[in-house]
């Protein structure tokens, strides 16, 4: 977490490319990190690759507002339900805690939203790292 702090100096390593093969690698089928990184795209477009960079190093843990809306969250989860459900099963695992504990900021929402973005936000997170370290 310290690296977040101090903005690492691999922070250029944070493009959408590397996104999207850092998803592949860690497991995510294709096309829910292209959705993914689509998605980040217009984020990209409108702040410019540093201040995107910067920004994504210091998201660690929380959800972009791409995908905090309900619906996109639960149409996501329509579209990649298996790979979703696959994830949610090992961060079950990873952290020893239910998926229910581990989503109870967001427990007013859709069970399916709140997988999605559960698998997004730590997923992606753990992107971030591995590419900045």
């Amino acid at each position: 977490m310290w690296k977040f702090l101090n903005h690492s100096n691999n922070i250029h390593n944070l493009t959408m490319k590397n996104l999207e093969m850092g998803m592949k690698k860690i497991g995510l089928s294709a096309s829910f990190a292209a959705d993914i990184v689509s998605s980040l795209q217009s984020r990209f477009n409108s702040q410019g690759e540093e201040a995107f960079q910067e920004w994504l190093a210091n998201l660690h843990f929380k959800l972009p507002e791409e995908f905090q809306d309900e619906q996109i969250a639960k149409q996501l989860y329509i579209k990649h339900q298996s790979i979703i459900e696959s994830e949610v099963k090992k961060l079950e695992e990873e952290t020893k805690l239910g998926w229910e504990i581990q989503t109870e900021d967001i427990e007013h929402l859709h069970n399916q939203a709140r997988k999605t973005q559960l698998v997004i936000r730590h997923r992606l997170t753990e992107v971030v790292m591995d590419l900045t370290d």
